[in-house]
């Protein structure tokens, strides 16, 4: 009769696996929990998904050193929810190229001095930020960020367009 003789077992290989699966564990929870930081609380979904898109491209296209990666995350979204908190105060304006003919010169005047308004705050937050970010990335980098802002914002709004167009 043959006894059974298992091998010896390989504990470094042991501690590797274990090591590997705590790791990535780890990793796993913790990218779950900082995504669900991301969204911030009052911040609707679509708002919180194109505030990270924004930030995935602008990473991708700029010149940014990596130690200064997480600084520049956190300076971005401030930025971000700050324009956003901006448009929420002022949703409901009519784009300036509208057509006016439907409404009153009082509703114009509202309007106008409502979008002017947002105008001025708007360029008093890109100013403060862009002191900030300065401390980061150069000047050229900070216009490329705002382009790549832009541009990103337009595709949103476009595929946007195209669902609502296509549906039944």
């Amino acid at each position: 009769m043959r006894t059974f003789n298992p091998k010896p077992l390989n504990i470094k290989f042991v501690a590797q696996t274990l090591k590997a699966v705590i790791v990535t564990a780890i990793l796993l929870i913790s990218a779950n929990s900082s995504l669900q930081a991301q969204i911030r609380p009052g911040m609707p979904r679509v708002r919180a998904l194109l505030m990270e898109r924004q930030l995935s491209e602008i990473k991708k296209n700029i010149s940014i050193d990596s130690r200064d990666i997480p600084k520049f995350d956190h300076i971005y979204r401030n930025y971000i929810t700050e324009v956003f908190e901006l448009n929420a105060l002022y949703e409901g304006l009519v784009p300036l190229e509208t057509n006016m003919d439907q409404y009153s010169d009082t509703q114009i005047e509202e309007n106008f001095i409502k979008q002017t308004d947002k105008s001025k705050r708007l360029l008093l937050i890109r100013e403060k930020y862009f002191y900030e970010f300065k401390t980061i990335i150069k000047p050229k980098e900070i216009m490329k960020l705002y382009s790549i802002e832009r541009q990103v914002l337009r595709q949103a709004q476009q595929e946007m367009r195209d669902r609502v167009g296509n549906r039944p």
